[in-house]
């Protein structure tokens, strides 16, 4: 039987509920800030981070977290919605400064986009963007026709009703 352990030469199999590192995958995450308002200790803030998916997370804000306060419950992990945001087994965190320990999105995030398919999702957020416009131009141009064809209306149906009061007369 082995008492002594060689860590870190050797490090022993952790347990399947073990709870380590956060680990973001970067194409799934939408940006809604679950986790940040679901955090007892208040340690996950969303940054910007501009290598994410602009069609997904229109605002590019993901998660960073302090490490310093977290207490690793993993209720982020559970609130999630688009479960992006996983906890590794990887446990070793360490720092000479307190700001060696908060991780950025970029020292989570796995599953990175590379810079032509960041064009590509920004080309396609642009087209995404125009599409809604044009469609709220539309939607509003329809709208402010109908409310003239009702006004209209009103105008011939108030000099209907007014013909008819002479008529009565």
């Amino acid at each position: 039987m082995e008492v002594t352990r060689l860590y870190p030469e050797k490090i022993m199999d952790l347990p399947d509920a073990e709870r380590g590192v956060h680990v973001l995958e970067i194409r799934k995450c939408i940006g809604c800030g679950a986790c940040a308002r679901i955090c007892p200790n208040d340690c996950i803030k969303l940054v910007a981070y501009s290598r994410g998916n602009p069609v997904k997370n229109k605002k590019l804000q993901y998660p960073q977290i302090d490490y310093g306060r977290c207490m690793f419950c993993g209720l982020c992990v559970d609130d999630c919605p688009a479960s992006c945001l996983i906890m590794s087994k990887q446990f070793e965190i360490s720092g000479w400064n307190r700001e060696d320990i908060i991780y950025d999105p970029e020292d989570i995030a796995v599953g990175l986009y590379s810079d032509q398919e960041l064009a590509e999702l920004a080309e396609e957020a642009r087209k995404a963007e125009e599409e809604k416009k044009r469609k709220a131009a539309e939607a509003a141009k329809a709208k402010k026709e109908k409310a003239a064809k009702a006004a209209d209306e009103g105008d011939k149906g108030s000099g209907e009703k007014a013909a008819k009061k002479k008529k009565a007369e």
